[in-house]
């Protein structure tokens, strides 16, 4: 059941913290500075609408952390 919830399309949370590690590890800092943290004291991202929107891009494209590093290695943000 958690497991479940945790991917569902309705929580983009899972998301956002899975495209900012990957997004960390292509370009040596996340768009949310705290990856560890999410939660109420995190930072702010530097780009919103971009995390959101690479957050819906990765759940469209099935959760493929391939096609995820494809688009951010050839993106120009």
């Amino acid at each position: 059941a958690l497991a479940k919830w945790l991917v569902q399309t309705k929580h983009p949370p899972t998301s956002r913290v899975m495209i900012n590690r990957i997004w960390q590890e292509h370009c040596g800092s996340g768009i949310v500075s705290t990856p560890a943290n999410f939660g109420v004291t995190s930072a702010l991202p530097s780009h919103p609408k971009l995390l959101d929107w690479l957050a819906t891009e990765f759940v469209s494209r099935d959760w493929s952390m391939k096609a995820m590093h494809g688009l951010i290695v050839t993106s120009t943000a």
